[in-house]
């Protein structure tokens, strides 16, 4: 049943952007070599997991595997000077000047663990009815974030019990169909959804040593692959020299905004060498996003351009520009209008219905993921830990983390804390659609409680959607996340894994585990939109938005390398969930 809320509702919500992590899938072997020299990165991936865990940004090159930052501080959010009215923000400040090397990678210093996949930057808030963010602010040992809705600003009405603000609960007799067509394909197949990708599927340059002497060839074909408010996602085809590509400038108005190289040690670098792409601005890799104010202002039009540099200095002209245009904000709400539900989980019963529910990862209870600190328990397992952290109260799930007790501790492989995870793996899965958790989120330190899509095929090209990833002790905030993976331009057979920059919404002061709140994201062919209690909290658009078949995953994590241990008075501790839905439109 929906439960009433008695804290208001997010209307005018932004979003901060941070860190988020690359806990991706274990890497099976690399890719085959190609014809071109690509310099070998090395194998920094980890098993995907809802959690946004940020990296680190190294000041200098690293030559061990990826690590994974603690974001354990607060983002600097931009405060609302005294005056303001509640709903209006402060107008966005204009971009300030480009250094020289613009993105070079800021050091961050992880706090002591005391406080996991989402994270932060930030730019001021939405004017009434558009949010409009200035460029984001990084605090000392902080990833980047993004606006903030001021205080005491009124998230929406309340929701009287009994009348829910989505379609009425549908009988299971009345469910229809659930529709997963498509897949990315992986393997020898090209997945690239663009021309221009596929050009770049041998590697970041092409080396022809009878073009003779000179400089390489204009960089061409640059191809929108994914857009939000304030940063978006492009590639180009790679150039031609007689030697080698060593680097690729990227433009915005005439200004050089990003040098972008594979040899510099940073992972992410490597990634933007490798598929001949880069995010502008990437406010949860690269901290210079907002100290250097290149952050993108929605609503705003820039013009792109590249120009590639040989291994002997001598650089191409520039590549015709290309004008995009950054949308404005949105707080619009949700439209279900030829949508039927197609899934339904009411959580009224006294256990999980075994026909719907899987109480386990793909990859097992037994194996330690981003350094998190609980065991799942697997009620539906062969040999089931005698704990069940699924306890029903007659109309909600109350997954509930606790601290392992000792005679437990060697079937739970040494984790201090056992919890628990439900997901649909095998019972349901959707191509599209619209999906919307009804929960009270788990309140206290160290815990991460969390509500995505995924495909669970992880060792394949598998995209994951976070709905909300909320860490217990950043109470206002909630992070969501687009993660794919592109199978060929690759080092490794799983693929090589791209994300969205974390975004970061910001309620206001409002304590979101203090009542039941609704996430949900409405996914459609090219267009991925997150809302908050039926308003749009954030959108991402493009070819590079999957059509591939997910599940419904909701887990409680129990203390992580991103949010720290939990604390004595943080446990037990409990997410609340009232209901789980889902629609499509039907053929």
């Amino acid at each position: 049943m929906l439960k009433s809320l008695t804290a208001p509702l997010i209307v005018g919500s932004c979003l901060l952007l941070s860190a988020c992590s690359d806990s991706d899938n274990p890497i099976i072997n690399p890719a085959e070599d190609t014809d071109t020299p690509v310099p070998v990165a090395p194998d920094t991936e980890n098993v995907t997991t809802p959690e946004s865990e940020p990296d680190a940004v190294p000041a200098t090159p690293a030559t061990d595997p990826e690590p994974v930052a603690d974001p354990t501080t607060e983002p600097n959010e931009a405060d609302t000077p005294d005056g303001t009215p509640p709903d209006v923000l402060q107008p966005p400040s204009a971009p300030g000047a480009v250094p020289d090397n613009p993105d070079t990678p800021v050091t961050e210093t992880p706090e002591p663990p005391t406080v996991e996949q989402p994270s932060e930057p930030e730019p001021a808030a939405p004017a009434d009815p558009v949010v409009t963010p200035a460029p984001p602010a990084v605090p000392d040992n902080e990833p980047v974030a993004g606006p903030t809705v001021p205080d005491n600003t009124p998230i929406g009405p309340d929701s009287a019990p009994g009348v829910p603000d989505t379609p009425a609960p549908a009988a299971p007799s009345d469910l229809a169909p659930a529709i997963a067509t498509g897949a990315d394909t992986t393997g020898s197949a090209d997945d690239s959804p663009t021309s221009t990708e596929s050009l770049s599927v041998r590697g970041p340059f092409l080396r022809d040593p009878n073009r003779g002497a000179g400089p390489p060839s204009v960089p061409q074909g640059l191809t929108l692959l994914l857009q939000s408010n304030d940063w978006l996602k492009f590639s180009w085809a790679p150039s031609t020299d007689d030697q080698s590509v060593e680097a690729y400038e990227v433009y915005r108005d005439g200004q050089l905004i990003s040098t972008i190289r594979g040899d510099t040690g940073y992972e992410h670098d490597y990634r933007r060498w490798l598929s001949t792409s880069i995010i502008d601005c990437n406010y949860t890799r690269y901290a210079n996003c907002s100290t250097e104010n290149l952050q993108p202002i929605p609503g705003n039009s820039y013009a792109y351009s590249v120009a590639a540099v040989d291994n002997e200095g001598m650089r191409s002209a520039r590549s015709a520009e290309v004008v995009y245009t950054f949308p404005a904000r949105s707080q619009s709400g949700v439209d279900l209008t030829g949508y039927e539900p197609v899934f339904d989980e009411e959580f009224d019963g006294t256990s999980l219905n075994r026909n719907l529910w899987k109480t386990s990862l793909p990859w097992g209870p037994d194996r330690i993921i981003n350094g998190e600190l609980q065991y799942f328990a697997n009620v539906f397992g062969p040999d089931p830990i005698d704990y069940n952290p699924f306890v029903f109260t007659g109309d909600t799930l109350k997954i509930t983390g606790i601290a392992t007790p000792p005679n437990l501790l060697a079937q739970a492989n040494n984790q201090p804390y056992l919890s628990g995870v439900i997901s649909t793996l095998d019972y349901f899965k959707m191509t599209y659609g619209y999906v919307e958790m009804n929960a009270r989120l788990a309140s206290g330190q160290g815990l991460l409680s969390t509500f995505y899509l995924f495909n669970q095929d992880y060792y394949k090209n598998k995209p994951e959607i976070d709905i909300v990833e909320y860490i217990s002790h950043r109470p206002d905030k909630a992070y969501q996340t687009y993660h794919y993976y592109d199978s060929n331009r690759a080092r490794f057979n799983s693929g090589e894994k791209h994300s969205s920059p974390t975004m970061e919404a910001v309620a206001g002061g409002v304590n979101l585990s203090d009542d039941y709140h609704r996430y949900a994201v409405l996914w459609e062919p090219g267009l991925i939109i997150w809302y908050i209690d039926d308003v749009e909290i954030q959108r991402i658009s493009g070819v590079r938005v999957s059509d591939e078949p997910m599940n419904i995953v909701a887990q409680l994590v129990v203390g992580s390398n991103w949010i720290g241990p939990p604390d004595a008075q943080s446990i037990p501790a409990v997410l609340e969930i009232d209901y789980i839905k889902a629609w499509q439109k039907q053929p």
